[in-house]
């Protein structure tokens, strides 16, 4: 099963990495083209969405388990070299103090505020993460997206680029077909 991930819904299958659903390359593309066709730049944002106050509009716990244990290679290792330098004692010792391993996840149906709808699993850092991200009092006004409008200049000099490049591949392909 997914680490940090979308289960189900309108972004499933996508990894969630700092508190962010990561999108793949075609669907990041098709955002930003279609935030070009509408005159706005696109910029780094377009690849991924946030999962912070000002995207979701609500969101629910589902489902909770918090499994923290002790880390059997942690305790083993700490244990023998408790018992090779204190004795008895020394190995009792040194697998209590072994590393917690945190097996806990949540399950949280989140409401975005495009309309878009998703079920999220996410480990316990993730949580306490999107939590602190996610969370706003009833009365919050989220920021809008500014995007900078692209100028004329900019689209010409795009548009002369890619033929450009068009001419250069075209004109390297017959050259080493000769």
């Amino acid at each position: 099963m997914v680490e940090n991930g979308v289960l189900a819904g309108d972004y499933q299958g996508y990894r969630i990495d700092n508190n962010e659903i990561q999108l793949p390359l075609r669907e990041s593309c098709r955002i930003q083209k279609e935030i070009e066709a509408q005159g706005f730049r696109t910029v780094r944002s377009d690849s991924f969405i946030p999962l912070n106050k000002d995207f979701i509009q609500s969101y629910q716990l589902i489902d909770s388990i918090d499994d923290i244990q002790k880390d059997v290679f942690s305790a083993l290792f700490r244990g023998g070299v408790g018992q090779m330098i204190f004795g008895n004692p020394g190995g009792v010792g040194g697998a209590t103090i072994a590393k917690n391993r945190n097996d806990g996840y949540k399950i949280v149906d989140v409401q975005f505020r495009n309309g878009k709808r998703s079920l999220l699993r996410l480990d316990l850092r993730a949580w306490e993460v999107f939590l602190a991200e996610s969370y706003c009092s009833p009365d919050y006004e989220p920021k809008p997206i500014v995007r900078p409008k692209l100028t004329k200049t900019f689209q010409i000099a795009r548009s002369i680029l890619a033929l450009a490049m068009v001419i250069g591949i075209v004109w390297l392909v017959v050259r080493c077909t000769m």
